[in-house]
């Protein structure tokens, strides 16, 4: 019974059904070209035993012929199932980055291994599989091999075939034990070569701290002890897959060895001739091969059976954000956002209680209030990165819920604090904002960012590369680029998350005259902890852990003397 990890990547290959069939001719045809190449080894020894000379040359002839044959059919056998291989591995992993992208916050947040594991699953993992998957093709060949050997077998001495597969049971019941072991440390090895992966992507995501705290030794230290773990477990997968091999050398010598010995006396007798015994021989020997390859491809599978199950289980994991089959139009002349009864938790945590607003369209409303009190959280509900745990959210009293995720996600720009670029073109990481449309607004947009001037001082302009996460760009330049993406999207909706916290004072002044005209005419969430940025907004919200405490426009809350008035005298030390 096969495990139905394997089923399912047998349906993998269902769409290359045409390959597959190939695949199975050619290795039907090698096969049978063995089996005819081990009975043509009897005339020859038969003619060198009674001098007929002419024999022997016409199967000499039908040997060589047969050669070339295998050798056709081999090519055409493996490298239709090694590229099969390579198109159901790659399948695999544009399913995951996919569902990588699909998956929630919440998901991304608490995800054991991070990043690090989930790269881990889309390489390694894959890997496992496509070595599989490669081993699939024996399942066409070696047991036509092996039925066509042992119907040779058969037919040269029955009564001695009989009595070898006596041993079959011994070394299924080996076969059953090692696949067991095998399964279990292949599990191990794989979990440990996902904290190595996740180790490695910290090692080179937090150089600059590793470098400045002095952690180069704790890091190799943390990775040499995840290698050590590894290595054992695979230590164990070879000792065991290796330990197989010389158990059925060991057989088979014994088997040829006693062979020999029962057809030295048939052939003294008079009941068998030199071509029995050499054929039979031959045949015997090249048992060894389907024998071999059919295990290993047992063992293999259990090495497959596991990465498959790690990656279907990410590929069934549920927590993605629920998408409506029957989508409302997002409507082109909304007049308001509507908050109402909102609640949100982590587990047990909860990080947003109750939160009721109402935002007209126009108006730039700002959150305030400490680290974790949930401002960045109402914004993402807005977004969908989640759902919250209770209430909803509404734009002119329809549920965000009722939109396509797309449609809602494109009538809203976001820019924030730590601002990610694509390692590409500056023109490319601006006409990222809205690939469909035509990128003759780059530079328009780049003008209204206050982005221009910089760029065009670079070596190639608007052609310049950004480096790995814009790492070659300062970050008041990388954060004008994000916002001339956010203007080429031209979203009716704008978010700006703490979009200017990490700038000095002349970067965060450029900036400001960018984000001044991006605000203008959207409706803009602002979250903020400099209360300098939010003093025009038409309203205010102070959050304290997870619920609105107050809300009014600056001069209201300064003159109530509450909570955005303490905030405001630690500040600016009034």
């Amino acid at each position: 019974m096969l495990p139905p990890e394997i089923k399912r990547i047998i349906l993998e290959l269902k769409p290359h059904k045409k390959r597959l069939t190939i695949v199975a001719i050619a290795g039907v045809l090698m096969a049978l070209v063995d089996t005819a190449s081990v009975n043509l080894l009897k005339p020859i020894f038969d003619g060198l035993q009674t001098g007929k000379i002419a024999l022997m040359k016409d199967t000499f002839a039908w040997i060589i012929a047969l050669a070339f044959l295998k050798g056709i059919f081999r090519y055409i056998h493996l490298f239709n199932m090694n590229y099969t291989a390579e198109l159901v591995a790659q399948g695999l992993r544009e399913k995951l980055q996919m569902k990588f992208m699909r998956l929630n916050l919440s998901f991304h947040n608490n995800y054991a291994a991070g990043s690090g594991g989930l790269i881990s699953r889309i390489l390694n993992d894959i890997v496992v599989i496509f070595h599989g998957l490669r081993m699939y093709a024996d399942f066409f060949r070696e047991p036509v091999l092996f039925i066509g050997l042992m119907g040779t077998l058969f037919y040269l001495n029955w009564k001695l075939t009989i009595s070898i597969l006596v041993l079959l049971p011994l070394i299924l019941l080996f076969l059953r034990w090692l696949s067991k072991s095998i399964k279990k440390y292949s599990l191990t090895g794989q979990e440990d070569l996902e904290k190595i992966t996740s180790t490695i992507k910290e090692s080179l995501d937090g150089v600059r701290i590793i470098q400045s705290f002095n952690l180069e030794n704790e890091m190799a230290q943390r990775f040499h002890n995840q290698s050590q773990d590894f290595l054992h477990s695979r230590k164990s997968i070879h000792r065991l897959i290796e330990a197989s091999g010389p158990v059925t050398e060991f057989t088979m010598t014994l088997v040829t060895f006693g062979i020999l010995f029962y057809m030295t006396l048939e052939i003294s007798a008079g009941r068998a001739t030199y071509g029995d015994f050499m054929s039979y021989i031959a045949a015997l020997l090249m048992l060894s091969t389907p024998v071999k390859k059919m295990q290993e491809s047992y063992v293999r599978t259990q090495e497959t059976t596991v990465s498959a199950a790690r990656v279907f289980v990410l590929l069934d994991d549920q927590s993605e954000v629920p998408q409506t089959t029957t989508p409302v139009p997002f409507p082109s002349d909304w007049k308001k956002i509507e908050f109402r009864d909102v609640s949100f938790q982590y587990g047990e945590h909860k990080v947003l209680n109750g939160v009721n607003l109402t935002v007209n369209r126009g108006e730039l409303i700002a959150f305030v209030g400490a680290s974790g009190s949930g401002k960045s959280t109402l914004v993402n509900l807005l977004e969908r990165f989640f759902d919250p745990t209770q209430g909803e959210i509404l734009i002119d009293g329809i549920s965000i819920q009722n939109f396509g995720l797309k449609d809602l996600r494109s009538h809203i720009a976001l820019v924030t604090q730590d601002v990610f670029l694509f390692s590409d073109t500056i023109e490319r990481n601006i006409w990222a904002g809205d690939f469909g449309k035509d990128n003759s607004r780059v530079e328009l947009v780049a003008k209204n960012a206050n982005a221009d001037t910089f760029i065009r001082r670079m070596v190639k302009a608007y052609q310049s590369r950004v480096g790995d996460r814009g790492n070659l760009l300062s970050g008041g330049e990388k954060q004008r680029v994000s916002i001339a993406r956010a203007f080429f999207k031209d979203a009716p909706i704008l978010i700006l998350d703490e979009a200017t916290s990490a700038l000095d004072s002349e970067s965060e002044i450029e900036v400001q005259r960018g984000l001044d005209r991006l605000m203008e005419g959207r409706t803009a969430f602002v979250i903020a902890h400099r209360l300098s940025t939010v003093a025009k907004a038409d309203r205010i919200y102070v959050l304290r852990a997870g619920q609105v405490v107050e809300s009014g426009t600056h001069a209201e809350l300064l003159s109530k003397q509450g909570e955005y008035s303490k905030l405001h005298s630690l500040q600016f030390n009034v």
